[in-house]
Parts: structure tokens; sequence; C-alpha cells
């Protein structure tokens, strides 16, 4: 694929920017997210920014500061997302339990965390492991890929068609993912 944008980045020297900065960039971000799963999906997505953008690299004189605003500002607009989500979880919680008492709440949630389970007890065995290391454990990609022994790309593939496979489940016995994970998320 031919790209617009004129490599005056070589490749060398971004692995050079990206091997120099990437634990510190992800530690930046996960001192603000406190959480590894954004931490790297931020992260990655802050080194395909600056290798889209790898032109304005030759005119920056401070590299440092350069890539500690881009950090900043990622973080920052991860954080603003992560309130406004939360703001809506709350309203969908608010809406949805309406007329609803504390025993039926937990009563169907717990019917909700049997059909989860029973959903996750259909995936494949490696991808049962993958999920569960990432739900349970609360492992990042790079943790479970080496603890399996694979690579990132695939555990993030097994993880998607892990949610895929639940929600699938879930839409069958006619409960809406949506709601189950507003519950899940709120831990009722």
């Amino acid at each position: 694929m031919k790209t617009d944008i004129p490599k005056t980045y070589s490749e060398f020297e971004f692995r050079r920017v990206f091997e120099t900065y990437n634990r510190q960039v992800y530690a930046q971000v996960y001192t603000l997210a406190k959480s590894h799963y954004a931490a790297e999906e931020i992260t990655q997505e802050i080194f395909i920014r600056i290798w889209q953008n790898r032109e304005a690299l030759n005119s920056v004189k401070n590299l440092d500061g350069y890539i500690y605003t881009i950090v900043r500002n990622y973080s920052l607009n991860y954080l603003r997302k992560a309130a406004s989500d939360m703001r809506l979880t709350n309203h969908l919680m608010r809406v949805a339990v309406v007329g609803y008492n504390d025993t039926e709440s937990a009563v169907q949630v717990s019917e909700y965390k049997k059909l989860i389970h029973i959903a996750v007890s259909k995936l494949s065995p490696q991808r049962r492991l993958v999920y569960e290391l990432s739900k349970n454990n609360d492992l990042s990609y790079d943790d479970i890929a080496s603890q399996l022994n694979l690579s990132k790309h695939t555990v993030k593939n097994h993880l998607l068609s892990a949610l895929a496979s639940i929600k699938g489940y879930l839409t069958q016995h006619g409960i809406d993912p949506t709601l189950i994970l507003i519950f899940m998320i709120v831990k009722l």
C-alpha cells in the first residue's frame, strides 16, 4: 500500500524513538489512567499517531517535550471520555433499575453472571484461558502473551473473538449485552 506521507523519518529512526520512549510513555499513561489495558491501548495510539505524523519529527527541537505533550493530551482525552462514559453508565443504571428493588436486582445480576459463565464455558480452551486471564486476573496483552507464549496480536484476537461469542450467546438468550455490561461495571 502506497502512502502519501513522505518517509523523511526513517523506520530505523522511528524504531529508535519507540524503543527509547515506549516504557516511559506507558508508565506516564498508567499513572494517569490507572489501568494496564488503557495504558497499552493509549500507548499504541500515541506511537501510531507519531508514526503517521513522522514528518513533523524533523522539525521537533525537544522530542521529550513533544512526546510528553502527546501523552498528556491522549491521557486527558481518555480520562474525559471515561468520566463521560461513567456518567452515561450511571444514567442508564438509574433508568434500567427503576422499579426494581435490591433483591430483584441481585437475582437478575446473579442470573446474568450464570449466563456469562455458561457462555465462557462454551469457548475453546485457549480462548477461555485468554479471556479469564484478562478479565479475572486483569493481565495485560503483553503479560498474557508471555505467559502463554503467544503474540500480542493473537491474544487480542482471542479476546475479541471471546467477547463476540459471549455477546452472541447472551443475545440468543434474549439478553441485551449492553445492560449486562452496565450491571457488571457498576457491580451491584
